[in-house]
Order: C-alpha cells, then sequence, then structure tokens
C-alpha cells in the first residue's frame, strides 16, 4: 500500500515469466539491467547488459580470490575437505567477488543494486559447486558424481547476491563432473548446436573439453591437458602478463614479441607453442622431442645453434639472454618443458581422436573446428597443426570465438529461448569418460610422437 501512494498509485510491476517479482512507485521500466558471469578458475569475467535494448554497458573481470585456497579444481575440493570453515571459505570468496563487480558496475554507471534484476552464470562444474555452496568433494574422485548437473534458479536474495532481493540467479547446466556450464555456454555461443554440419569445439587449458557434433548429435569429453598450456610447470612459464613472450619466429631469422611489448619476463602458452613448432621445423627437436646433442647441432645455422645449451643439467634452448630480459636470467625451454607440452598436446589429440572414433565420422568429415578461451585466442594455427595439437587436414577450418562460455552466459541473460536451449544442449550432449575407454592410452601414446 505504501508503494502504491508513494507517486500517486502510478506504479511499475516487476515480472519475470510471469511471476510478479517487485512492485516499485513511479516509472521505472527504463532502469532494468542484468549481469552475465564467466567464473574462471583463474579469471572472474562479468559483463553488465541494459536488458531493455539488450546494449552492453561494461565489462569487469578480476582474479578468482579462490586462487589463494589453491590454483587448480582439486587444490580447492582438497581445501573444502581439510577443515569445517574450508567449504564456507570457498563460497565466501565467489559470493564476495561478484558482489563487489555488482558494486563496481552501479557505482560506475550510476546505477542502484536494485535495479539488476538478474545475474547468469556459467563456469566448470567445481566453479558452480562452490558458488551455489555444494559439496564439490565427489568430483575429485572416480566415478567422478557431482551433486546436481540441472540448470539452477534462485532468487538473490536466497543466496547472498546483492541484486533485487527478488530478483533471479541463474546457473548454466553441467554435463558432469569435468565438463560443466561454460563448455554449455561455449557449444550455445558457437552455435554448432544447430547446425547441419559437423563442428568441433576446443577449450584448450588445464583441463581440455572437447565437444564434437552438429544439430543432431553431440559427443564430449574432458582430457587432463595439465597446465602447460597456461604457463605452468614451465621453467621460465607465466600467464598472459605484460613481458610474456607470447610470440616466436625462428624464420627468416629467430626473434619473438611480448605482450604489450615490454622487457621479456617469461613465456607464456601461445609463446611456448610457437617455440616448440619452431623447434621441431628447425630441426632442433626430433620427431620424439628430443632436443640435438652438440654434434648433431653443428648443421644448424649459427643464431639457432648458440642458444642450445645444457642448463641445471638439462638440454635446452635459450630464448633470451639475462642482458635482453627484466630478471637478468636467461628465459630457455628445456628439455623437461618439452614433454610437459607433448603430455599436454597428446591428451588433447587423443581425445579428439576418440571422440571420432565414437561418432563413427572420419577427421576429414569436420567442417568447423571453434577454439575457444583465451589461449585459443592468441595460439598460432599453424604452430599448434605443427606440432599436433590440432589435425593437419582441419587447418584452414579453424576459428577462433574468443571466451565462448561469457558469450554464452550473456545469450542466456538475454534471452529465455537461449536459457531454455541449453538444457536441450545438455539433454543431446553425450559425455564420453575418457578413464574408462582403453583405447585411449594407446591414441595418448601414439600422440606424444611429432609428426
Amino acid at each position: 500500500p505504501n508503494v502504491l501512494r508513494q507517486e500517486g498509485f502510478k506504479t511499475t510491476f516487476v515480472y519475470s515469466d510471469g511471476e510478479l517479482i517487485a512492485v516499485e512507485p513511479g516509472d521505472t521500466t527504463q532502469k532494468v539491467y542484468g549481469v552475465a558471469v564467466d567464473i574462471g578458475t583463474t579469471t572472474v569475467a562479468g559483463y553488465l547488459y541494459d536488458l531493455n535494448t539488450g546494449k552492453r554497458l561494461d565489462v569487469f573481470s578480476v582474479l578468482n580470490p579462490q586462487r589463494k585456497y589453491g590454483a587448480d579444481v582439486l587444490s580447492r575440493i582438497d581445501h573444502t575437505t581439510k577443515s569445517e570453515s574450508g567449504q564456507k571459505e570457498m563460497n565466501d570468496a565467489i559470493i564476495g567477488c561478484i558482489n563487489a563487480m555488482i558494486r563496481h558496475f552501479a557505482e560506475r554507471n550510476s546505477i542502484k543494486n536494485t535495479d539488476i534484476y538478474a545475474v547468469v552464470l556459467a563456469g566448470n562444474t567445481v566453479m558452480m559447486h562452490l558458488f551455489l555452496n555444494l559439496t564439490a568433494k565427489n568430483i575429485a574422485v572416480s566415478p567422478f558424481i557431482p551433486v546436481t548437473t540441472h540448470l539452477c534458479r534462485f532468487e538473490a536474495g536466497e543466496i547472498g547476491i546483492d541484486i533485487n532481493s527478488r530478483g533471479y540467479v541463474i546457473t548454466f547446466p553441467c554435463i558432469s563432473g569435468y565438463v560443466g556450464a561454460d563448455t554449455v555456454a561455449a557449444v550455445l555461443s558457437s552455435g554448432m548446436y544447430e547446425k547441419d554440419e559437423i563442428s568441433l569445439l576446443l577449450d584448450i587449458g588445464t583441463n581440455g573439453e572437447i565437444v564434437l557434433g552438429n544439430s543432431k548429435w553431440i559427443y564430449c569429453c574432458s582430457t587432463a591437458a595439465g597446465p602447460a598450456f597456461e604457463g605452468a610447470n614451465i621453467r621460465n612459464g607465466i600467464g598472459g602478463v605484460a613481458g610474456a613472450i607470447d610470440r616466436v619466429y625462428f624464420k627468416p631469422e629467430f626473434r619473438y614479441t611480448t605482450i604489450d611489448n615490454a622487457k621479456p619476463v617469461g613465456i607464456c602458452g601461445s609463446g611456448l607453442v610457437d617455440v616448440v613448432a619452431g623447434m621441431l621445423d628447425s630441426d632442433i627437436i626430433d620427431e620424439t622431442g628430443r632436443i640435438v646433442t652438440d654434434d648433431e647441432a653443428e648443421s644448424l645455422p649459427e643464431d639457432l645453434k648458440k642458444r642450445i645449451k645444457d642448463i641445471d643439467g638439462l638440454r635446452s634452448f635459450v630464448l633470451s639472454d639475462g642482458a635482453e630480459n627484466a630478471s637478468g636470467m636467461d628465459i630457455a625451454i628445456t628439455q623437461k618443458d618439452i614433454r610437459e607440452l607433448q603430455n599436454a598436446k597428446a591428451a588433447i589429440a587423443a581425445g579428439i581422436n576418440i571422440l571420432i572414433k565414437h561418432a563413427g565420422i572420419r577427421v576429414e568429415d569436420i567442417d568447423k573446428v571453434y577454439l575457444a578461451g583465451g589461449f585459443g585466442n592468441y595460439i598460432s594455427i599453424e604452430s599448434a597443426v605443427k606440432i599436433g595439437l590440432i589435425p593437419k587436414v582441419l587447418k584452414d577450418k579453424v576459428e577462433s570465438i574468443g571466451n565462448a562460455a561469457g558469450a554464452g552466459a550473456v545469450e542466456g541473460l538475454l534471452s529465455t529461448d537461449m536459457l531454455r536451449a541449453t538444457e536441450m544442449i545438455k539433454n543431446k550432449m553425450k559425455y564420453n569418460e575418457l578413464s574408462a575407454i582403453p583405447e585411449f592410452v594407446n591414441e595418448y601414446v601414439e600422440c606424444m610422437i611429432f609428426e
């Protein structure tokens, strides 16, 4: 009654899917906003939209605060089981992060939190569990069973998201313990689920999610590629920060570029793929990944030969000597680093081969390859093909689609039809557990070779 009288009975009623969620004094029809969020293991990205116009108003990205409890999902699951407070700490961290994002959007765009009526989220299955305060411990052990994989919808007030308390919060559905809502969102935004042509979607990170299919069928799997593509477990590996060597060229002479043209501080995933591809093409490594001996290096150009050294007891290739870079120490790729990359690329390539076999198609039948995620945006397709990460016959069919998970979350925010499509995609996707497929090991071993 008080609201009705505040503006002389001029009142705005707010509905969501036919349900009355708010009664507001005056005409507030122009103040309807929503936020789409991609909860990455490393980075949380948010997008503010005007729901009247569908226009994007703002973008915000921040490191996931859960990283202080562990860099990967298994470390974070472990933290939730070690103490009674572990689960709450993990949930509080991500809820606090998203609320800080919402405050940032409100302040920068001169709107009220209560004018935001929807938050739609995607992320891997563990990130979704930690956001919803569900135990993720069973995802860490075979048979890797999540609490739920369904699309979930709540009133914001129920789970502590600081928008209009009757506004809604929706998490995209997941497929399995290691194929999450972010993969469903990527399939949605790529549009591969509605096309007659066969598409291959790759989201390459510590876990590599692989999806193969079209409008009639979709197969998917997740493979433990390890963190090499993100610069981890590499001697001088780093993320995509200023000074990271991101491109490497061997012809007509050896050179590299760094992010922001800063002095080199290390090498990121795209640079690692480039340098190994270049070493392979220049005969610095053979098809097994072995770096040449001094005698074998005699036939190499002088500029490349002088870069081959033994560092800390490991055969290595120096990209930048200490005089060129910020640390004063050589930045190099070691024999161990090459093995790390071989393991990572073999896991992805073997996963692709398994899905192709299970679908009963040939690799030549694939019409389109979508590379999703930050790594997919920056990797050289030619280098990826050279090391065997992507089959050679697909070289001219590759398209980088950036943060496809975030783009899918945005589509779900702006369209109820797209939200419904996520459940259709979930029901269509057939998950393949690689650890339960005997031929995966043979495929993996064969894919270790650089061909």
